[in-house]
This record gives C-alpha cells, sequence and structure tokens, in this order.
C-alpha cells in the first residue's frame, strides 16, 4: 500500500539499499543507488539538467519546468562519457558531495523504506473508509464526528529521537469532520487544510534526515522554519505562487556541517564559498518540494477546486474520491459516452490532427460536473517525447471564423409608467444536451465565405506596476497574442487595420505584426469543427470513449456553438418576443423576458417548460422565477421577493425603474483572493486592492443615463466595501513581518477614492461608450470611499486604530 501511494517518488522507490548486504558487490550496488539518488537531488553539481542554469525545451513540456521524475536516460548518457566514472567504475561524485552528504542521502533512502505513509495518512487524514480497528487507537468515531490526535511523530522512523520536532508548527487536526456516510455536500468530504498540512509536515519530518538541518539550535530552528513553509505551501489558494527566494528565507546554512567543504573548519568562510553552500542548499530544498512534497501529494489526494468557492483548493482522499466519483463517472458513461474499440480509437487518431481529451470531475454543492480538458498539449503519437498542439489550438482558426460572422442584435426600447413582467428560466444541462446532428446542420448554414484569411499580431503593454508607479522598476511588459479574421480577397494592410478601429482604445501598447498570414477554406474548417463534435474522444482511465450526446465543455468553440444553436431556437420557437414590448436576454443557457405583456411573459413560461426536443432544450423547473402570480401544471411557479430586485447572473434588476445593481452575495471573501508573497510586497498590496475595485466597476452598474443616482452610489458604496472586505482578508493572509503599515494602508485607500472617479468618469470610458454618462461628483466619490472602508474596518480596531482614526478626522473634515 506505502509503495502505491507513493509511487510517484520514482527514484527512491527504484534506488531500494540491499538488507543485511555485506558483501563487496552489494555494498557496490548500494553506493551506485545512493549516488544515482544524489544525481537526481543535486543535478547541478554533476553538470545535469536542472532548473537553475538550464532552459526548458517547448517542444518537450508545456510547463515552466521540466518534470525530472525520470533521468534514467541523462544519467546512463552521463556515466558512459570519462568524466561521469572512475576508474573503478564508480560515480565519480563532486568533492562537497562526499562523504557527509552522501551518508544523509542513504539516510534519506532508508527513511522512506520504513515509513509507513498509509498509516500516517490515516492517523492525519482520517475516513470512514478506513478500518473499524481505527476505533481502539488515537483516532475514535463517535457517529457523526472523527476525532483524533494532534501532532507530529516524536521519533525518526528508525527510532531515533526527534526532539526538534516538538518545536516545529503546532497546527493541529483535531478540526471535526462532518459524518462522511450522511453529508450533504460533496466538500464536506474533502480533507480539512490544517489536517493535510500536518499529514505532509510529518512525512517529511520522517523521511528527512535531521542531519540536513544542521545539528543543535541550527537543527531545531532551520527545521521548524522548513515545516513552516511546507504548511504556508499546502494552505496557497489557485494562482497563488511560492518562490525558492521565500522557502530558503530564515534558514540559516553558515553551521550547517554538509555544506562545508573538506578541511575548511579553520578557514574563514568567503564570498565564493557562501554562494556554493546556498547553491547547493537551494537544490535540495526544491528537490523536497519538486520531488517529495508535490508527489506526496498527488499520489495522495485528489486536489481540486469548485464551482462555488473560486480559488479555494479541496484534498479529497483517493479512496474517498473513487467512492464519491463512481456514481457519477457510471452515469456519464451511461448516457453521454459510449466505449470505443482500441483499435477504432487509433485509426480515428491517426488520421486527424485532434487528438483525444481528458475529463475531470468537478465538485458543486451535491454532484459532480464533468470538465474536459481541451488545452493540454498531447505527446506526438509518431514521436513519444515531442508535444503537439491542444485542441483548442487546432480548432483556433475555426473559433476566429465562427467570432467573425458573429452579429448581435441590438434592441431599443422607451420609457413607459407601465408595468415589467420578468420570467428567468435555467436550460438544464445545456452542453450536455444539444443534439449533434442539429448543431452540426445549423452551423454549416453560418459562414458567408468560401474561406478565411487569418491573421495574427502581438500587443505589447507594460506591467501593471509600471503604470501605478511610473518612478519605479516595472513588471515585465504584458504580451498578448490577438488574431484577426479577414474575408477572402481582402487584402488591408496591417497599418489601415491599426486606423479603422483595431488600435481603438489600447493606450500604452506598441502593436507588433505577425507578418504571417494562413488561409483555411470553409469546407476544411468545417469538417474539423464535424470531427471535434461527432467524434469528441475522452480517456477516461485507461478506457476510450466517444462523446454521444452534447457537445465537449471545456472547447473553445463550446460557447459559441451554444449561443449559435439557441439564438437559432429563439428565431424558429420564440418569435413572439420580438416585438418593441419584449426584450429577450440570454447568457449561454440563462434566459430572461422583460416584457409589458404579461400573457407574453406567461405563454414564454408554457413554453419554455414545455420543452424543444429538437434542440435538446430542457428546462430545470425549480430555477424558474416571474415577478407575478402564475400557475403553472397546478403548481404555483416561483415568485420574486417584492423590492429586492429581480436576480439574474450575479445582477439584480428593479422590477419597476429597470434600474441594474449587483448582486453581492455574503460569501468568504478569502476564497476570491490570490495574494502575492514575493518581494515588492507593499506595491503588490496596492496593485491588488486597486484591482479589486476595478473588477467590479463594470459600467452598467454606474451608468446614470440608465440608473438614478441613488442607485449607482448604492453601487458604489457596495464594491467600496467589498474592496474594503479585501483588503483586510489581504492583510490577514500575509506574514506578519511583511504587513504594510498604516500609512502604506491609508495611502491605498486615498488611491481607490482617485482611481474609482477616474475609472467611473474617465474620458476613456466615455468615448469608448458614447451613450455612457457618470454624472457623480469627486466629492462624492471620495465621500462613499472612506465611509465603506470605515464600515469594514472600524470592526477590527486593535489592527487599524491609526487608520481608522485617519479616516474619522477626514470625515469630521467634510462636514
Amino acid at each position: 500500500m506505502a509503495k502505491a501511494l507513493t509511487e510517484r517518488l520514482d527514484v527512491l522507490n527504484r534506488c531500494v539499499l540491499r538488507k543485511h548486504s555485506q558483501s563487496s558487490v552489494g555494498m557496490a550496488d548500494d553506493n551506485a543507488s545512493t549516488s544515482k539518488v544524489t544525481m537526481y537531488i543535486f543535478p547541478r553539481q554533476f553538470g545535469l539538467h536542472n532548473v537553475f542554469t538550464s532552459h526548458t525545451d517547448p517542444q518537450l513540456t508545456a510547463q515552466r519546468f521540466q518534470d525530472y521524475t525520470s533521468r534514467e536516460e541523462e544519467i546512463a548518457s552521463f556515466l558512459k562519457a570519462a568524466k561521469g566514472q572512475g576508474k573503478d567504475g564508480a560515480t565519480k561524485l563532486p568533492r562537497r558531495l562526499r562523504g557527509l552528504t552522501l551518508t544523509l542521502v542513504q539516510r534519506l533512502q532508508v527513511l522512506h523504506s520504513r515509513c509507513s505513509y498509509f498509516e500516517l495518512l490515516k492517523h492525519y487524514c482520517p475516513s470512514r473508509l478506513d478500518s473499524a480497528s481505527r476505533q481502539n487507537d488515537a483516532t475514535s468515531i463517535d457517529g457523526t464526528t472523527l476525532r483524533f490526535a494532534s501532532g507530529f511523530p516524536q521519533r525518526e522512523a528508525d527510532g531515533t529521537d526527534n526532539s526538534e520536532d516538538r518545536s516545529a508548527s503546532n497546527m493541529g487536526c483535531n478540526q471535526p469532520r462532518p459524518d462522511e456516510s450522511h453529508s450533504g455536500s460533496v466538500l464536506d468530504l474533502a480533507a480539512s487544510i490544517s489536517q493535510v498540512s500536518a499529514f505532509c509536515q510529518a512525512v517529511l519530518a520522517s523521511i528527512v534526515p535531521n542531519g540536513f538541518w544542521g545539528e543543535g539550535e541550527t537543527l531545531a530552528h532551520n527545521k521548524a522554519a522548513f515545516l513552516r513553509k511546507v504548511d504556508h505551501f499546502i494552505q496557497l489558494r489557485r494562482f497563488e505562487s511560492m518562490s525558492l527566494h521565500e522557502v530558503a528565507q530564515d534558514l540559516k546554512i553558515t553551521d550547517v556541517q554538509w555544506l562545508q567543504p573538506p578541511d575548511s573548519s579553520s578557514r574563514k568562510m568567503s564570498r565564493t564559498d557562501t554562494d556554493k553552500r546556498r547553491e547547493i542548499f537551494h537544490e535540495l530544498l526544491y528537490y523536497i518540494f519538486d520531488s517529495l512534497l508535490i508527489p506526496l501529494l498527488r499520489a495522495n489526494f485528489y486536489v481540486t477546486e469548485s464551482s462555488t468557492h473560486r480559488y479555494r483548493i479541496f484534498y479529497f482522499r483517493h479512496d474517498v474520491w473513487r467512492r464519491v466519483a463512481v456514481p457519477t463517472l457510471s452515469t456519464l458513461k451511461r448516457d453521454m459516452f459510449e466505449e470505443m474499440r482500441l483499435k477504432d480509437v487509433h485509426e480515428l487518431l491517426d488520421s486527424r490532427r485532434l487528438g483525444f481529451s481528458h475529463m475531470r470531475l468537478l465538485p458543486k454543492a451535491n454532484k459532480l460536473r464533468p470538465i474536459m480538458n481541451l488545452r493540454r498539449r498531447q505527446v506526438n503519437r509518431n514521436n513519444s517525447k515531442s508535444l503537439q498542439p491542444s485542441i483548442n489550438s487546432i480548432l483556433g482558426p475555426v473559433h476566429s471564423a465562427l467570432k467573425h460572422e458573429k452579429n448581435f442584435k441590438q434592441l431599443i426600447g422607451s420609457s413607459t409608467s407601465k408595468r415589467f413582467f420578468f420570467a428567468k428560466v435555467d436550460v438544464q444541462s445545456a452542453f450536455d444536451t444539444i443534439p449533434q446532428d442539429a448543431v452540426m446542420r445549423l452551423m454549416r448554414s453560418i459562414p458567408s465565405q468560401s474561406q478565411y484569411t487569418l491573421t495574427k499580431h502581438a500587443e505589447v503593454q507594460p506591467g501593471e506596476r509600471s503604470l501605478a508607479e511610473p518612478a519605479k522598476a516595472g513588471t515585465k511588459a504584458i504580451r498578448r497574442w490577438r488574431t484577426s479574421v479577414l474575408a477572402r480577397d481582402q487584402k488591408i494592410s496591417f497599418a489601415t487595420r491599426l486606423h479603422e478601429g483595431l488600435a481603438e482604445n489600447k493606450k500604452h501598447t506598441v502593436f507588433v505584426d505577425g507578418v504571417a498570414h494562413r488561409s483555411h477554406t470553409t469546407a476544411a474548417l468545417l469538417s474539423l469543427l464535424t470531427s471535434h463534435v461527432e467524434s469528441n474522444v475522452v480517456k477516461i482511465g485507461k478506457k476510450y470513449y466517444r462523446q454521444k450526446r452534447g457537445i465537449p465543455q471545456g472547447s473553445v468553440v463550446s460557447s459559441l456553438l451554444c449561443n449559435y444553436f439557441y439564438a437559432d431556437l429563439e428565431k424558429t420557437h420564440l418569435s413572439f418576443v420580438t416585438g418593441t414590448d419584449c426584450l429577450l436576454m440570454r447568457l449561454i443557457d440563462d434566459f430572461l423576458l422583460i416584457t409589458l405583456d404579461e400573457d407574453k411573459a406567461a405563454q414564454f413560461v408554457r413554453m419554455m417548460h414545455g420543452g424543444f426536443p429538437g434542440h435538446g432544450v430542457q428546462v430545470s423547473a425549480h430555477k424558474t422565477l416571474v415577478n407575478f402570480d402564475m400557475v403553472l401544471d397546478g403548481e404555483l411557479v416561483c415568485k420574486s421577493e417584492p423590492d429586492k430586485g429581480f436576480p439574474y447572473c450575479g445582477t439584480r434588476i428593479n422590477d419597476k425603474t429597470l434600474d441594474i445593481t449587483k448582486d453581492f452575495r455574503d460569501t468568504a471573501v478569502v476564497n476570491t483572493l490570490t495574494v502575492d508573497f514575493g518581494r515588492s510586497q507593499g506595491q503588490n498590496f496596492q496593485r491588488k486592492i486597486l484591482n479589486a475595485f476595478k473588477i467590479q466597476s463594470h459600467l452598467m452598474f454606474f451608468d446614470t443615463a440608465h440608473n438614478s443616482i441613488a442607485t449607482v452610489l448604492h453601487s458604489l458604496h457596495c464594491a467600496l466595501v467589498e474592496t474594503a472586505r479585501k483588503m483586510r482578508a489581504y492583510l490577514q493572509c500575509m506574514p506578519k513581518t511583511q504587513k504594510p503599515s498604516s500609512r502604506l494602508i491609508i495611502g491605498t485607500i486615498c488611491k481607490v477614492a482617485q482611481v474609482s472617479f477616474s475609472i467611473l468618469s474617465g474620458k476613456s470610458r466615455r468615448l469608448r461608450y458614447p451613450e455612457y454618462a457618470c454624472a457623480i461628483r469627486r466629492d462624492q466619490v471620495t465621500s462613499v470611499a472612506y465611509d465603506a472602508f470605515l464600515a469594514v474596518l472600524i470592526r477590527h480596531q486593535t489592527n487599524f486604530a491609526p487608520v481608522i482614526e485617519w479616516l474619522r478626522s477626514q470625515k469630521r473634515s467634510k462636514v
């Protein structure tokens, strides 16, 4: 079991020391085994490929760094070279890696072979699936809650005392867990962050020899600091990163004996010696995180985000996840997929550029949602090392052509004092129910050209920090590739296209023509699209399946296909709502009708509930919502609450004035954050808080040509309260030693007020949207901003006393 759980720790599983081997042959094999592990840990010292000095080949990996799970070919080539082996055939080791270093690596092998990974997993991350015999151990089951003892192993696997473990992170694991057999949400079955952190710290404390951290006080300090970094790594959210520089902070290397060069005890440490020690120690740290910690997580947990928690990460034990996922997979295999013979799969893949996709399940409340990964670059079938473009990249020309053909209709209504009737319906599993043959019949009628020419150009902009702080060094320039489509025989120069609108409303941007043009016939694009929709091959486990119903979710063209298809539905079946007294809106599969005619609103609900088999449409009855009294099939249709606005796709629409506000739900703000833990913490903090308001500044909430002044000011207050909540949550996530000063926090609040007014009333927005207007004054924005931040921070006076006092003084001065 332990071997299965640690199968990704390949080199430690392959290079196993012989037990009680005293023969010369056995000792030689053990030495060779240890030398190989040493090459994995310290590749830079042997001149092997490494993350510090080597370049990553984009043809071999889509990741930023190369995967070092297996180096067998590289090491074999190194050993064949004269410099790789000594005269006796043994591996030649750099001077600094001999003696004590080699002994510690050998010790790592021993501790790994003795570590009971699965028992540690059951202890720190208990589950009802564990053996009932654990009832008599530290973990007890009381019927509804799992409780277990906290703390880390007090002894190494070989029985030697690890007293410094007591000074490591004191994160307890005794958090109550829901009864997994009666849980109402799939997410309740995930192990808590603290449990996962405790498990990982316990494993690393057990298998990484103490000697790597030093001796005495240095050992206790370094190991405790390292385990805190492990805990920090486990707590990271999506899109957050952790640098090696941050991991190495607070670690002392001067007194670490194995880093010292031979015969250096009497010499003073030089600058080059210090740099060399740091270089070797950084290799060890990178190996522990890259080749021990991350594979440990992969081997024991299914790590995923959820549909409702934004950036929060969840860890499911593999045995728990299998129990959760098997019913969903069985349903998908029965209803959506059909199994393919391996021979047919190979013939299909060999006949086209499109490969196969992988599917994962995303937790959502009490169910799992299938998501296909069509962005992953796949291994070339003719060359097992090189990568070919992803399915979405291959479909890029199809996506560009369909976007070129897309036309949006403009509906203009006049003001009226009549009552508005609202009706909202949601199509059930829209992507999974669209008939493949019907959508392809429609798509064949869309193209208006026989050929499309795709051109690419690059847009280069300065980093965000450069714009916020021009006097300071900025982040790297941002480069984005854009694709444009030209109809057949349409020859327009790049400069002309820039003047005709390509560069409109884009400031601080350098445009670089890609020069190369590529033409695609409509027949070829339709053939590619047909193959993608009707022959989408998905690999689940070791078997291949063809999607027989619906269109692939995760495809770059899936949203466009859905939009075209439901636009055809509106034209075919819902033509009665196209008059001037109706406005039908749709975001993918969420329909909203606003009309002056109650009968049309009721007819719309009845027709949608009746379904449209030709379009695969069946609505979710429990999600239907109206703002008037209506009975359907003998039951009352759910009615919206009066005076709270009509909810639609994250907004609330006043059903009397049509004012639009954002639907602020009471969610955990911390799940919506990404925190920069690297350098320039103060600048990153200010940039993040400014962006927190920018993402809420959609013009539909602040347009006084549509909304009343009171509504706009209310929306502004809510947006700034949300920004203040995010600021406080961000500060809570930052390390104590790196928290910004009160002066910087006050400066950030002032900048938020300034930027808010500039965004809402700026010239660029008015030029881009001529009908937009925001008739609020600068002093109003400033006053609302200070009130919003004060309302949030006053609840936490201990931490923000100087900031609160400043805000109060500003409020008094305005009176």
